[in-house]
């Protein structure tokens, strides 16, 4: 039995993610579901249409709460790769359901520029909607290093 909560968070991240530092970044987001309704009241369709993709925007089915979970992804996915809004365009990321229903991460221009750069080939994503609020969280991997080599940070001991 653990000993502490934070004992067993570190065992959950470690059954989860390894401690082989193959994990290249994790990020998450929450959304107020109202405040994105606002926002998109005031800026209309050019709005919606500057920060999600015809296919993401299909995909919510015109659902606030599933464009807010698109949105809080995008803003995870964009923590894990150390980048924010500025550095990136909410376009240059897309979440994509996939075939069996399950969130898929899309990386466009300076997002898939910045994850090559990293080394992070690989992405988990999982997203909520609940009573007014959206959440995601995204966790990258690397790429694995040539024999001898370590990952990009991870230059620790």
């Amino acid at each position: 039995m653990t000993s502490s909560p934070l004992a067993a968070i570190r065992s959950a991240w470690s059954a989860v993610a390894g401690d082989d530092g193959m994990t290249g970044g994790v990020g998450i987001d929450l959304v107020e579901t109202k405040t994105l309704e606002e926002l998109i009241a005031a800026g209309g369709q050019a709005f919606v249409d500057s920060a999600w993709s015809t296919t993401e925007q299909h995909d919510a089915e015109g659902s606030i709460e599933r464009l807010a979970t698109r949105w809080a992804a995008k803003e995870a996915v964009m923590k894990a790769l150390r980048c924010g809004l500025g550095d990136l365009e909410p376009l240059d990321i897309e979440i994509h359901t996939g075939t069996d229903g399950a969130p898929d991460i899309v990386l466009h221009g300076n997002a898939r520029h910045a994850a090559s750069t990293r080394g992070l080939h690989s992405w988990h994503i999982s997203m909520c909607h609940e009573q007014g609020w959206a959440v995601a969280i995204a966790i990258a991997g690397r790429t694995l290093p040539e024999p001898g080599q370590r990952p990009e940070g991870t230059d620790h001991d």
